[in-house]
């Protein structure tokens, strides 16, 4: 459209400031723009950062907040960026792999500019058992994968997740084997690198889920 008005314009040079705001309209819609997103990494449960455009394969902004506890000790991140539609798997999830060790996470996508900006929280867990037992295993740094218990599931944490692999934080990165009671959502993970954020991957090499079996029972196979 662009060489269409250009020609108007040289015949009449008269309209040619007139025309010209339309010509540059025109453009910008046959070209289209990139999505924009709030981009941002923080150690609390929030943060905020500037609008940033997006790679064209990039048509998603994500937020992931997530709640890591050690022997009751908090750690918290929140990122924000653009991503791959495919590698959005929105919703909260909770991990139980010792009594002292516990993960929360949420993660949120959409699809329009500045979409990301806020909060999202991070999900609570109910302290009520729900009747599910799993083996109970927390390695980090090794791959040795050796139970060390049973862990009684509480509250919508009512499937056994078992884990090896890194996970990245920003500029943390963890070698983790472990096992415990996880939400369903936890169930979305799946063997090899996955991207959740900017700064936020994880690459497993073991990933299996299935539902717990009943306290009193022996730990069954998937």
């Amino acid at each position: 459209m662009l060489p269409r008005c250009s020609a108007h314009c040289s015949k009449h040079p008269g309209t040619m400031w007139v025309a010209l705001p339309l010509c540059l309209l025109a453009a910008l819609l046959a070209t289209g723009s990139a999505l924009q997103c709030e981009v941002c990494a923080s150690r609390e449960q929030s943060c905020s950062g500037p609008l940033q455009p997006c790679a064209p394969s990039e048509g998603t902004c994500v937020t992931v907040v997530a709640e890591i506890r050690l022997e009751g000790s908090p750690f918290s991140y929140t990122g924000k960026s653009c991503l791959e539609p495919k590698n959005c798997e929105p919703g909260p999830f909770s991990l139980t792999y010792a009594h002292n060790v516990t993960v929360r996470v949420n993660i949120a996508c959409c699809d329009t500019d500045g979409c990301n900006a806020g909060a999202i929280p991070v999900p609570t867990v109910s302290s009520v058992p729900n009747g599910r037992q799993c083996q109970m295993v927390f390695i980090v740094d090794r791959f040795d994968r050796q139970p060390v218990g049973i862990l009684a599931g509480t509250g919508t944490e009512d499937h056994c997740v078992e884990e090896s692999g890194i996970l990245t934080l920003g500029d943390m990165t963890v070698k983790k084997a472990v096992a415990g009671c996880g939400s369903p959502g936890a169930c979305m993970k799946r063997e090899g690198e996955r991207k959740y954020a900017q700064g936020v991957v994880q690459m497993l090499i073991r990933a299996e889920c299935y539902p717990a079996p009943r306290a009193g029972g022996g730990i069954g196979e998937p």
